[in-house]
């Protein structure tokens, strides 16, 4: 076996993120953070938040709503043209329908008060064969971006599994009822909460809509 210097180990522990923690510090009283500098907060939802520092997500007015994308595993079986097509515009579609039904406005283009969602369906995994017993298992991720600037402001993430349905109903059709469940699920209020862009600092240069939005779904929680 060929000797690796120690400090070219040490380099390859820091480039991965898993740089062994200082003498005396405890992993657990340090933030995480992204490697592109996102920290990692607690939410009361299923999932993973992590956020950029001083994000000011409330001060944006519009949302930007671009098709969703679709990343399979190595190993994965496909689904079909159609299939893939109509998955990714109904989860297109559920987005834009969670957002309308939050009243917050949907444009086309960007603009210094524009937040563009940008929707991945990444390691997706598919085994519709008989002797499966775990028929599809994805991540969905939605990145919160400043439209102007590209600069990511939020990222959530969803581990999804389908699991076989046993002896009466096929595989195939296992998978398809899978994956309407999944999208039924997708929550947009929960990673928005988690930001608390109800307590942001307004720009100057925008109204501040989703931190109004915020600060009233706040109340109505309080009311219930």
């Amino acid at each position: 076996m060929k000797w690796i210097p120690r400090a070219t180990i040490l380099a390859l522990w820091v480039l991965s993120g898993c740089a062994p923690a200082p003498t005396g510090s405890s992993d657990s009283m340090r933030p995480l953070y992204s490697i592109d500098g996102l920290r990692r907060v607690e939410i009361a939802v299923p999932g993973v938040l992590e956020l950029r520092e001083n994000h000011g997500i409330g001060s944006y007015d519009a949302l930007m709503l671009p098709p969703a994308n679709l990343r399979y595993r190595q190993d994965s079986q496909r689904l079909t043209y159609d299939a893939r097509e109509i998955f990714l515009s109904v989860l297109h579609q559920t987005l834009v329908d969670a957002t309308k039904a939050a009243s917050i406005p949907i444009v086309s283009e960007p603009g210094p008060c524009v937040m563009e969602i940008e929707f991945d369906v990444v390691r997706m995994f598919i085994d519709v064969s008989e002797r499966s017993k775990q028929i599809a298992d994805l991540i969905l991720v939605m990145q919160f971006r400043d439209s102007a600037s590209g600069d990511i402001l939020l990222r959530y993430a969803t581990r999804n599994q389908i699991a076989t349905g046993g002896p009466d109903i096929p595989n195939r059709d296992q998978l398809r009822k899978g994956l309407v469940q999944i999208m039924r699920n997708m929550d947009l209020s929960g990673p928005l909460r988690g930001a608390g862009l109800a307590d942001d600092e307004i720009s100057p240069e925008c109204k501040g809509t989703l931190a109004a939005i915020g600060r009233a779904a706040q109340r109505k929680r309080l009311q219930e």
